[in-house]
């Protein structure tokens, strides 16, 4: 059976394989659990805040000083 190496010299996978499944596990379900939350609220701050009209640049050379005044 080979000596696993000491924790300084692990890789990230190593790393990750020596922790406990159940560990991994928690680890894995709080990152998607993060990820669907941040998703929740980027599609409610979507419906809720409309953002502001685009001008664009032929709006803005169509226009003449008399819109102005």
């Amino acid at each position: 059976m080979p000596i696993p190496p000491s924790p300084q010299n692990r890789t990230y996978l190593q790393s990750w394989l020596a922790m406990p499944a159940r560990t991994r596990l928690y680890i894995s379900m709080g990152a998607c659990i993060v990820g669907f939350t941040g998703i929740l609220v980027s599609d409610f701050l979507e419906k809720t805040l409309v953002p502001p009209e685009k001008r664009t640049a032929t709006s803005q050379s169509s226009s003449t000083p008399s819109e102005f005044s």
